[in-house]
């Protein structure tokens, strides 16, 4: 997915709100409520967000597993690399 302005995410899903922190995602994920779906995305800095994730609100158990998804290769990448992205060995 290319990189995009968090407002005009936003815009385009029909969020009202504040977006939220999504931690089971990662530490810098955060996720826009809009009407139909729900957008996961990954914060770049200074308003720009990459789109991890679209989580549709009709089916939840798609969205169940994605969630369970990322939440196993959060913790694998936390177990295989160190806290500047090199790999253990």
């Amino acid at each position: 997915m290319p990189e995009v302005e968090d407002d005009i995410l936003s815009e385009v899903i029909g969020c009202k709100g504040y977006h939220k922190r999504a931690l089971k995602f990662g530490e810098r994920a955060w996720i826009a409520e809009g009407k139909e779906f729900d957008v996961v995305y990954w914060d770049m800095g200074n308003g720009w967000c990459d789109i991890l994730s679209i989580l549709p609100k009709e089916c939840i158990r798609c969205r169940k597993k994605m969630e369970k998804f990322y939440e196993r290769l959060r913790k694998a990448i936390a177990r295989n690399y160190d806290e500047d992205m090199c790999r253990i060995d």
